[in-house]
């Protein structure tokens, strides 16, 4: 009894955290809610530069210092839309 609950339980929490958000996504999502827009508004943008931009070059895109104003766009049109959502 006692081995059949530990290997559900390890077997729930891989389900459960494998589903989780990367860690670049968490951090869109806590710095776009700190601009005062909602969660959900803030996961839709980020969903949507990824789908454009894949997951690799949006992290880039996100941490560089000098941001092309293509991104800039794109990051702003993506988050007035999921507003308006």
């Amino acid at each position: 009894m006692k081995t059949s609950l530990l290997i559900t339980s390890t077997i729930f929490s891989a389900l459960l955290f494998s589903g989780c958000a990367s860690k670049s996504e968490r951090q869109f999502i806590c710095g776009c809610q700190s601009s005062g827009m909602e969660r959900s508004a803030c996961k839709c943008a980020y969903k949507k530069l990824e789908s454009k931009y894949g997951e690799d070059e949006l992290k880039n895109n996100l941490y560089t210092l000098h941001q092309s104003e293509a991104f800039q766009y794109d990051l702003l049109q993506s988050g007035l839309q999921c507003m308006k959502e």
